[in-house]
């Protein structure tokens, strides 16, 4: 991997949870840390906290994506101001929903924030610089059908095609990659009794920790001859 002195990673929805532990490996590897957040001013002041423990710089951007020009805005800055390196599009909802709902709220929120975000910041940052790395944030069901989150697997289905497109076509410069999370971390008010029930249904019978992201996370980092690859991080959930 090149020298990583005084590069940047920008993790969207890095205040919390996944994102947040995707920009502390970022650190751990030695890059300055640009935090996306949207409304968890507080979380992302915490995460930030963390991170320059760690002797590394942290800078926080606040865009609600639901915003064309607020993503084309953050993209345009943090371009500007960081030596930016690596763009890791982890911003998500999980929401319910179901194709016979009434209204499509759900499905523009998803929309926007899983897919629709994550296109114009690769579109502008692979405009902007030279060279650099995307990772995706995906999901393990992604090539399953049957949910109870149907605008949420539809947005990542459609991020998944991008990640294969965008490898293809910002090659050799740029590399884009994938990260298809399982059974991790419990959903917002969910304990370890439903992730215990969860696990039953899967091929190792296990949870998967947040060492087993920040390990998919540097791999993909670090070796250079892969592109348009997605890692299931996820116990084989999706071989079902």
């Amino acid at each position: 991997m090149d020298d990583v002195m005084n590069k940047s990673a920008l993790i969207t929805g890095g205040s919390d949870r996944i994102g947040r532990e995707i920009a502390i490996c970022f650190a751990e590897m030695g890059f300055d840390i640009v935090l996306h957040y949207n409304s968890a001013k507080a979380k992302a002041e915490e995460t930030k906290q963390i991170i320059t423990n760690q002797g590394r710089n942290c800078s926080i951007y606040q865009a609600n994506f639901g915003n064309e020009a607020a993503v084309k805005k953050l993209i345009t800055e943090v371009c500007l101001n960081h030596n930016l390196s690596v763009l890791v599009n982890n911003a998500s909802i999980f929401i319910e929903s179901a194709l016979s709902d009434e209204n499509n709220d759900i499905f523009e929120q998803s929309y926007q924030i899983h897919f629709k975000a994550s296109y114009l910041l690769t579109k502008h940052f692979s405009r902007i610089k030279e060279t650099g790395q995307i990772i995706n944030i995906l999901d393990a069901g992604i090539h399953q059908n049957s949910t109870e989150y149907f605008d949420y697997l539809l947005s990542k289905k459609f991020l998944y095609d991008f990640t294969m497109m965008s490898a293809f076509h910002l090659a050799p410069n740029f590399r884009v990659n994938a990260i298809a999370p399982g059974k991790i971390l419990p959903p917002q008010g969910k304990g370890v009794d439903y992730m215990n029930k969860l696990v039953t249904g899967i091929p190792l019978k296990k949870a998967g920790s947040i060492p087993d992201i920040k390990a998919a996370t540097k791999y993909l980092v670090e070796n250079e001859f892969i592109t348009g690859q997605v890692m299931f991080v996820d116990g084989g959930d999706h071989l079902k």
